[in-house]
């Protein structure tokens, strides 16, 4: 059974996360200033140990591969709900009949090792929008490149380094991916 931060908890943490959203711009925009993808806060000063982030969710994940981390983390969904489809097995990440997904509502604590191939989706509303989500992202030190999971037909094949799936100029935009 999943962890869950009870509603006492979450709904004062969300509303100081909602005065840090208002009172200033976020320190990162992901997926191209357009239409960005995710909005991020860094809630302690950004240091090589220990990192403590706020995410906004506007829309999904780039849907071409799974993604990993660079370090192990810890999720707290503060509003919202996520949809995280992922891969038990990392080596079959970029293979849809082995990958999984698993819906989180606001409240749920996520683990996630660094190897941990995922994709994040928001459901739609009645209005077919994505809704949107916040979430506490505390994160510990860098222990490895990150990337994404290609499928082996791809011209990648394979994991791939964030930096040549990314835009190269905006590694916030979607760039060449597993092409």
């Amino acid at each position: 059974m999943p962890f869950r931060l009870p509603a006492f908890l979450r709904r004062p943490l969300l509303r100081a996360c909602f005065s840090v959203m208002n009172s200033r711009r976020p320190d990162m925009v992901i997926g191209g200033t357009e239409r960005p993808y995710m909005r991020r806060w860094w809630l302690l000063p950004r240091n090589r140990w220990f990192n403590v982030y706020l995410h906004h969710f506007l829309r999904d994940d780039d849907d071409r591969a799974l993604h990993d981390h660079p370090w192990h983390s810890l999720s707290v969904l503060l509003s919202g709900q996520l949809i995280k489809t992922f891969a038990p097995i990392p080596a079959l990440a970029a293979c849809p009949a082995h990958q999984r997904a698993r819906s989180h509502a606001a409240g749920a604590i996520v683990w996630r090792g660094c190897r941990f191939a995922h994709r994040l989706a928001l459901p739609l509303g009645s209005d077919l929008e994505p809704r949107p989500a916040v979430t506490l992202f505390i994160i510990g030190p860098r222990v490895r490149e990150w990337g994404f999971w290609c499928p082996s037909s791809s011209p990648a094949g394979g994991w791939r380094p964030w930096r040549k799936f990314v835009a190269p100029d905006d590694p916030g935009a979607v760039g060449p991916g597993c092409e």
